[in-house]
């Protein structure tokens, strides 16, 4: 693959960051600054590429064609009481947080409650280059993770689609501008919501986001807000934080949720998905009072342990897909996305795993279950912790992924008060 560097004036690379700062303002692509305690609330443009990163077209059209399997997969493995047992079985023996959130969907599942779901899944994705028989380089596509809780960058991604579209007309390449793909994440998430307002049936009923007043991603929640507006203004949509929370809900007996006395159609998790999230028992009280609740969630807790790592794992081992997938074909492809994963249970093929891990640690990716970024262990730290863990049940919490290596490309990195050339 090729670095769209090469085709930028060396003297037109400062304009073009300057332009690419405005652009992101002019656009919404923008975050809170973190400014300690200070009560003054200040914003600055989200740091990013200052040139759209080129990848192969039959990669990018095979993602296409198989994210509507995956998002029926998770529904599918989030209805599976009996795989969901078998996949976690061991996690929650040593996985405290997982366990409380297994505890709440079993505890859905045996008052068989009745309600939709909604889910907002992004998965994320890096090429990496192998060679086929004959030697020649093959960019591949693999996942890194399927994020199904608090999925971000709506907004952020669609805008900077739009951003990069302008720079490359400034830039003085605006042939390519044509192979740049369409970015309609944001209507299409707004689109899903009135959807399933409307399938909830009652037309008073709100829509509710629970948020971190403390994240800095204010802006891309906020951009899908204004655009389930534009879709009906009669819709209302609430904020609230979870200690704001606690003091409002409520659960009739016939199971409809309710916030200061409203009826609420969606709950839209955009917080409780890390243990800090849950700082007392209070935490705990409301997320199961939402989950016993006929409100729809995005997404119900079977979703988000859907989309824990243990079960990236799970799902790439051979057959398991066919459980819940007929099409050999969809199997294929998708499986072929699919990095390698090694499990850590107390048995031989753990005891395996581990070694490989200490013999060859910078091949690998050790993965906790938890969301939210900043997770993962890599390299000597690896080693730190598995020595340390040692032959202990402990070791149940992680999975062990193989280290995706793709070819980095040139590019600039744009932030609020710079830029720096960088490979990615």
């Amino acid at each position: 693959m090729f670095s769209l560097c090469s085709k930028l004036e060396k003297e037109n690379v400062n304009s073009l960051v300057e332009s690419t700062r405005d652009l992101c303002v002019s656009k919404g692509i923008l975050m809170r600054k973190r400014d300690g305690q200070s009560p003054t609330k200040t914003y600055m443009c989200v740091p990013c590429s200052l040139l759209p990163s080129p990848i192969p077209k039959d990669g990018f059209q095979l993602l296409t064609f198989l994210q509507p399997h995956i998002n029926k997969l998770i529904h599918d493995v989030s209805q599976d009481d009996e795989f969901m047992s078998a996949a976690f079985k061991n996690v929650i023996k040593v996985d405290d947080f997982t366990k409380r959130l297994y505890d709440i969907y079993k505890a859905s599942k045996a008052s068989g409650k009745k309600s939709l779901d909604f889910g907002i899944l992004r998965s994320d994705y890096m090429f990496q280059c192998i060679a086929d028989k004959s030697g020649k380089e093959l960019f591949v596509p693999k996942q890194i993770e399927i994020n199904t809780i608090a999925s971000g960058s709506v907004k952020l991604g669609s805008g900077l689609s739009s951003v990069h579209s302008d720079v490359l007309q400034y830039a003085k390449i605006k042939e390519l501008t044509a192979h740049l793909p369409k970015n309609e994440s944001l209507s299409r998430v707004a689109h899903g919501f009135f959807t399933a307002w409307k399938d909830y049936g009652n037309p008073n009923a709100i829509i509710l986001i629970l948020y971190n007043e403390n994240k800095p991603n204010i802006f891309d929640q906020r951009a899908v807000e204004y655009a389930i507006y534009d879709l009906d203004e009669h819709i209302i949509v609430r904020r609230k934080t979870c200690w704001e929370l606690i003091a409002s809900i409520a659960l009739s007996p016939d199971g409809k949720l309710f916030v200061d006395d409203e009826e609420v159609a969606i709950v839209y998790f955009r917080v409780l998905y890390t243990a800090d999230d849950y700082t007392g028992e209070q935490f705990w009280d409301v997320r199961l009072k939402v989950e016993m609740s006929r409100a729809i969630l995005c997404p119900s807790i079977g979703y988000q342990l859907a989309g824990c790592k243990k079960m990236q794992e799970v799902l790439a081992k051979p057959d398991v897909l066919e459980r819940f997938i007929d099409d050999v074909d969809v199997v294929q492809k998708l499986r072929s996305t699919f990095a390698g994963f090694y499990e850590l249970e107390m048995n031989s093929d753990g005891n395996h795993a581990v070694q490989m891990a200490l013999t060859n640690p910078d091949l690998y990716v050790l993965k906790p279950q938890l969301e939210g970024g900043g997770n993962n262990i890599y390299g000597e730290h690896i080693v730190t912790l598995l020595c340390e863990i040692g032959n202990d049940e402990r070791r149940c919490a992680y999975i062990l992924m193989e280290k995706i290596c793709p070819i980095p490309l040139d590019n600039i990195f744009v932030t609020a008060s710079g830029h720096q050339k960088t490979r990615k």
